[in-house]
């Protein structure tokens, strides 16, 4: 029932809108979103279905089978809000939701929170962002079908509450630099040591995050980019066999390199440790019967070829591979997936994509290695 109000206040609240701008002349918000099915085969049970992240292992109830998913909580909700400004200065924000949070049936669906924050800018460039946003160290995205593009496979993101103060400078004629400073919580919530307190709250420290894109146009009309980014933060564990406190780190770089106007070049590397909760060392952050933080690296790469707006067609491939000496028990050892895809546009809104994806989860107990192939089918309308 609490669920049901949940949505119906979501989807009152959008409805809405329209009367709301109209009392607040000063304010504009616009709805923004999808309405999205998934349709997913898998040769082999992944964690999760109908977005992926790994091949579950032949211990896990239904690892090693084949699976079938039907699954609508892709649909996607939103608000941009403009309108304040005083002086030099003008405020916007940003609501955005889906349906991702765990429920206990696939059509059951509970609301999540994505993005939710206010923006304020003024002068040349200059802007504060505070609420929850995609972390700073992430700049651009894999284009894929399945909503999961490549967590745990080499693509690291995530959305936390933060305070980011962002510069953009033009240099030269169309070039760029746009430098990023954060910080934030909420960076995981572990609790390794089972005394109900989050460990990065038990820190009492939080997050610093930093990046530096730079903007320019190389080759064609399209512009280039490159990022240099970076994360740390830390954990405090308290009670266990390996009490102490256990840090996280980034180093990140990614290139997004239009090859030609209708082909792109883009991808990322990284390394670091302890990187569980920006979807890195496939999903295992800290070891703590050793006392260590887990180190892992990966990345990933893909081509995308657009012929015209009606079609696009991607192919690409994505690894991340923690440390096996920092790593115990029946452990993932390595993960990686070949992707390729295609996307066609019914109309300016409309859109069905098919992807094909080769996923490998190596195992500490070999015998649990999974290899899993996956058909997915997406539709989607956006408004």
């Amino acid at each position: 029932m609490i669920r049901k109000m949940q949505l119906l206040f979501l989807f009152a609240a959008l409805g809405g809108t329209t009367l709301f701008a109209q009392q607040a002349s000063s304010v504009k918000i616009t709805p923004y979103g999808y309405v999205k099915l998934d349709s997913v085969y898998d040769t082999a049970r992944t964690a999760y279905g109908d977005l992926s992240f790994w091949a579950l292992p032949k211990t896990t109830v239904g690892g090693g089978e084949e699976e079938l998913t039907f699954s609508a909580r892709d649909t996607r909700l939103g608000l941009n809000i403009t309108g304040h400004e005083s002086g030099k200065v003008k405020v916007t924000g940003k609501i955005e939701g889906d349906l991702f949070e765990e429920a206990s049936t696939a059509n059951k669906y509970s609301p999540r929170l994505r993005l939710a924050y206010l923006d304020v800018a003024w002068g040349e460039g200059w802007s504060l962002r505070f609420g929850q946003d995609w972390d700073t160290y992430s700049s651009f995205h894999p284009s894929m079908v399945d909503a999961g593009i490549l967590g745990n496979a080499g693509h690291l993101y995530g959305r936390h509450p933060q305070i980011r103060l962002t510069k953009d400078s033009k240099v030269g004629g169309d070039a760029t630099v746009t430098v990023k400073l954060a910080v934030q919580h909420g960076r995981n919530g572990a609790n390794y040591d089972g005394d109900a307190q989050p460990d990065e709250n038990a820190a009492a420290s939080p997050s610093f995050h930093g990046s530096l894109a730079v903007k320019a146009k190389l080759i064609g009309a399209k512009q280039s980019t490159f990022t240099v980014s970076g994360a740390y933060g830390r954990e405090k564990v308290r009670g266990s066999a390996n009490p102490g406190t256990y840090q996280s780190w980034l180093l990140h770089g990614g290139v997004q390199l239009p090859l030609h106007d209708k082909l792109t070049l883009q991808g990322v590397a990284w390394t670091g440790e302890n990187l569980d909760n920006y979807l890195g060392g496939v999903g295992q952050g800290v070891n703590v019967a050793i006392g260590t933080e887990i180190k892992s690296a990966g990345g990933w790469g893909q081509l995308v070829y657009i012929p015209s707006r009606q079609f696009q067609l991607g192919v690409g491939y994505g690894i991340d591979d923690p440390d096996d000496a920092e790593l115990s028990g029946n452990a993932r050892t390595f993960n990686d997936r070949f992707f390729a895809n295609f996307f066609y546009n019914l109309t300016d809104k409309a859109q069905i994509g098919v992807e094909y994806s080769y996923m490998r989860t190596d195992y500490a107990l070999p015998s649990q290695d999974q290899v899993n192939h996956r058909i997915h089918l997406g539709a989607k309308y956006s408004f």
